[in-house]
């Protein structure tokens, strides 16, 4: 394996001088190492002359290869090294705190179900997960997009409506007109929980509220969706939420929704890890979640594509 891994280098490079320097060997141990594979699997995998090097057809074809093989390895090991430990370390996880009507309860509890190891939860808001990722200190988090992290993998894992959230029938001094006129109070939560969520959703706002299609004025924050939703409860005000974040608030509060259209517009949720996450504990995390998101649907179809 560690040969292979030496071939995947020097197939990117298709310079020896290069590929050693990013492997840490030297450029004779590197050469002798490709004689040994290219013995061991009875083919010739690279053309050398005294100007350049290039692959071979059997090369080409082991390039293409190789990436999935070294993937199936490193999984395998590290299921091992699992079963080696016991129990290991928990899987931790962060929800977003939206994480109970968005069902990333359930989408963690299905991963439990298919791979029996232990996890460790805690909830916080898409800025703060996406950067305790980055730190280590948990291995996947729920946020919501769109974001910027390049530097991390990403897959959608499922979505909800959008609708509009007015206060309901026992708002005190609000009638009908009122409750759904176009000039009651937007409510909105920080911008900095989820900068590019609160985005989105001033962008489909000012699509549904103004010709011009400008964002709408806010008037004022609340700390999260509980308080935006008893803000707009009160008659203060109306806000934009998630269509299962709404029924939940409506079980307790005197709400009431409107949609924005047949079909409305959607916001996603979506799984975030690091480059160097274990690529098949990432992938069986992915798809539990996938499982929950899309009911009955496949990965493709939940819109689970890695980024």
């Amino acid at each position: 394996m560690r040969r292979l891994e030496y071939f995947v280098v020097v197939a990117d490079e298709l310079h020896l001088g290069r590929a050693a320097q990013r492997c840490g060997v030297s450029q004779p141990t590197l050469s002798h190492q490709l004689k040994v594979l290219e013995k061991e699997l009875g083919a010739q995998l690279l053309s050398r002359d005294s100007r350049r090097m290039s692959l071979t057809p059997p090369g080409r074809a082991l390039q293409e290869e190789a990436p999935q093989l070294l993937q199936r390895t490193y999984s395998i090991k590290a299921r091992i090294r699992e079963a080696a430990t016991g129990a290991g370390r928990p899987v931790r996880v962060a929800f977003s705190r939206s994480g109970h009507a968005l069902r990333q309860r359930e989408m963690v509890a299905e991963f439990r179900a298919r791979d029996a190891l232990p996890v460790s939860v805690e909830s916080g808001w898409s800025a703060r997960n996406i950067e305790e990722v980055r730190a280590g200190r948990v291995d996947f988090a729920f946020v919501r997009p769109p974001i910027e992290a390049d530097d991390l993998r990403m897959a959608v894992v499922g979505g909800v409506e959008l609708v509009e959230l007015l206060p309901g029938d026992g708002a005190s001094g609000r009638t009908e007109e009122d409750r759904t006129a176009g000039d009651l109070p937007l409510i909105m939560w920080p911008r900095s929980l989820a900068p590019g969520l609160h985005d989105k959703i001033l962008t489909i706002v000012g699509q549904e509220r103004s010709p011009r299609g400008l964002p709408p004025y806010v008037a004022w924050e609340e700390p999260d969706y509980i308080n935006v939703a008893s803000a707009v409860a009160s008659g203060a005000g109306m806000s934009y939420m998630d269509r299962d974040i709404a029924e939940w608030m409506s079980l307790s509060l005197d709400l009431r929704m409107r949609p924005l259209g047949v079909p409305g517009p959607r916001t996603d949720v979506a799984v975030v890890w690091r480059e160097d996450q274990d690529p098949g504990l990432a992938s069986r995390f992915v798809a539990a979640c996938c499982g929950v998101g899309n009911p009955g649907g496949t990965e493709a179809e939940c819109g689970c594509l890695v980024q």
